[in-house]
């Protein structure tokens, strides 16, 4: 059964529009990079909920959530527990070690008229749309926020 493959020649047409779409990649980044061309970003929406928030790492290995306008303990992150939370700290820590800022420095967490979450750090300006993690993850950071105001009667 082998035989019957060795024997056969590579189809020289798949070759040449592998060719051709790599050229063509090529091309069009080489014009990209030469004129400057930037694809536009998506507008982000303005923010109708929103809390500055603080992580403190806690001796027993739990994480403390804190409004840093109030003061107040929002949750408390049991070690083993809060994964994708920590997971996301963990990637903006190794961020902030080129600012010479830890991780105690707030975060700006929000909700947008789209219902997108996002979070943001000030510090390294990198800012997270939370939906792209799936609506499970987004829910774990969801419920940092303070509560809605109730609607007008």
């Amino acid at each position: 059964m082998s035989d019957a493959l060795n024997n056969r020649p590579f189809p020289k047409g798949v070759l040449i529009a592998m060719a051709a779409l790599l050229g063509f990649i090529i091309l069009m980044i080489s014009v990209a990079r030469l004129t400057g061309t930037k694809m536009d970003l998506a507008p982000v929406t303005p923010e109708v909920l929103a809390r500055e928030i603080k992580f403190l790492d806690l001796a027993d290995g739990a994480v403390a959530v804190y409004d840093v306008e109030t003061g107040a303990l929002i949750q408390t992150l049991p070690p083993g527990e809060g994964g994708f939370i920590r997971g996301v700290l963990r990637s903006m820590e190794r961020q902030r070690k080129g600012y010479q800022a830890d991780l105690s420095e707030p975060f700006h967490l929000a909700r947008r008229e789209s219902g997108d979450l996002t979070l943001k750090d000030p510090i390294t300006g990198i800012q997270l749309e939370l939906k792209a993690y799936g609506a499970t993850n987004e829910a774990a950071f969801e419920q940092l926020l303070p509560a809605p105001p109730a609607a007008p009667q």
